[in-house]
């Protein structure tokens, strides 16, 4: 008896200790400092989503507290000024520099300290090295590429080595950033004969590379490092498998005609490790579904939804979802103001009875003016249907706007919207990359939020909601 209560007695206590140890396990973040010469009063850290934000006192002091569950790479923004922080749960670590001269000025104390101090250096060592600007390095002979990448790569290293010499650094953190310099070379590598050929205008094949060598090492990469999956270049050279793979079967398989269903099929195939398969799905989905909105992504989210192991992704593809549902399909739109070519005030509202098939562009995006020759042809094609064709710029001024419409000779609906990406439409629409294509019913109300382009596969849906107009 007395075996038995001793027994129950330390069985208590166990599960006591852990008990108590679980409830003490502290996930509390937190990034305090003064910063000189912000050129904004708002300061914030996120991860995806905003985690929390300050307003930066007039000393310069500010205070982000947060909660989060694991280590991460964390983005802290004021303005234009944006910088990585490298945090566990329960870090705190205090900042100090001047936001005009960032670089050269930071100093951290506190944990981590020495990590986020060498992410500076780091930084700092690429952009002076040369290893940020791909262009030029790419453009040279593969000698002497060769040589120079290897060059900058013991420059930027350098950094590297320091903080490997000292104590007490996070061991994680260490096995990342040397993983870098391995992954950052082969990547480098691979994308030489590519951009040699488009920098020196010559054919990819007629590059000297040894492209059979490094697509050997290209494919030796293990697939199922989780532990490198915040390893820029790592993350890269498997995004790269991932579409070669999805191009080739879509060459193989006729009836594969969606790019993202050959994307999951490839990811499918290549990564058996089930948070690698989560990792890569949850980012093709989240990109889709951020720049074309849910209704685009339907049928990948819910299957997801069913296969995803991890949590988080469910619950941040959710908050993404919730984000587009004011501007879902069926959903009205207010009635915005614009003022036409000729300058006089329009409506929205002006456009009622006709779909309206809209284009959100600029005079400086490349892309934007490559769409015109086929939204040309399309407002010919549509001149009898009761489609209305209405472009409207988002560019910082109307000069020149107006001179490219003129110029051009750009007919039919030409718009104007005040105050560009901040302008109702645009900030109503959740528009974040242009060219953005919005259609509307004839009651002014969303048939899509982000509809296909006019080189794409816009006729399918106007002719099926034309049905029953014409």
């Amino acid at each position: 008896m007395k075996k038995q209560t001793l027994l129950s007695l330390i069985i208590l206590l166990a599960c006591y200790s852990c008990s108590e140890k679980q409830e003490d396990i502290n996930t509390t973040i937190t990034i305090a400092g003064k910063l000189k010469n912000h050129s904004d009063v708002v300061i914030k850290v996120s991860l995806e989503d905003e985690l929390s934000v300050d307003s930066i006192q007039s000393d310069g002091s500010f205070l982000l507290k947060f909660e989060y569950e694991e280590t991460e790479m964390f983005l802290v923004q004021n303005a234009d000024l944006r910088f990585s922080l490298y945090l566990s749960p329960g870090d705190s670590i205090y900042l100090t520099g001047d936001a005009e001269e960032f670089g050269v000025t930071f100093l951290a104390t506190g944990d981590k300290s020495e990590e986020n101090t060498y992410l500076r250096k780091k930084i700092k060592s690429m952009n002076e090295s040369g290893l940020n600007n791909f262009m030029e390095l790419m453009s040279l002979k593969k000698d002497d590429y060769f040589v120079k990448k290897d060059s900058i790569l013991n420059v930027v290293k350098s950094n590297y080595t320091q903080l490997e010499a000292n104590e007490g650094i996070d061991p994680e953190f260490l096995e990342m950033e040397n993983s870098f310099f391995t992954y950052q070379s082969l990547f480098m590598d691979q994308l030489y004969p590519t951009y040699h050929a488009y920098i020196n205008k010559i054919h990819p094949d007629s590059v000297d590379f040894p492209r059979e060598k490094i697509q050997a090492e290209v494919d030796n990469v293990p697939l199922d490092r989780t532990e490198l999956l915040a390893v820029g270049p790592y993350k890269n050279i498997l995004d790269s498998r991932i579409q070669k793979l999805a191009s080739a079967l879509m060459k193989e398989d006729s009836t594969l005609t969606s790019y993202e269903d050959a994307s999951w099929l490839a990811i499918d195939s290549l990564l058996k490790n089930p948070v690698m398969r989560d990792q890569f799905k949850y980012e093709n989905i989240k990109m889709t579904m951020e720049y074309r909105g849910p209704a685009h992504v339907e049928e990948q989210y819910n299957k997801f939804l069913v296969e995803n192991t991890t949590p988080k992704f469910a619950e941040k593809l959710e908050k993404i979802k919730e984000k587009w549902e004011p501007i879902s399909p069926g959903k009205e739109v207010p009635d915005f103001s614009f003022v036409d070519i000729e300058g006089n005030p329009v409506q929205m509202s002006d456009l009622r009875g006709k779909l309206v098939y809209i284009d959100i562009w600029a005079t400086w995006c490349g892309p934007c003016i490559a769409e015109h020759p086929h939204w040309d042809k399309m407002k010919e094609e549509y001149k009898d249907k009761p489609v209305a064709f209405l472009t409207v710029s988002i560019d910082d001024s109307k000069e020149p706007w107006e001179k490219m419409v003129k110029n051009k000779k750009m007919e039919g609906l030409q718009w104007f919207a005040e105050n560009a990406w901040q302008s109702e439409l645009t900030q109503f629409f959740m528009v974040n990359a242009i060219p953005r294509f919005l259609l509307l019913d004839t009651e002014g109300k969303i048939l899509d939020p982000s509809a296909d382009r006019p080189s794409g596969e816009i006729r399918e849906t106007l002719d099926k909601h034309l049905e029953g107009l014409v």
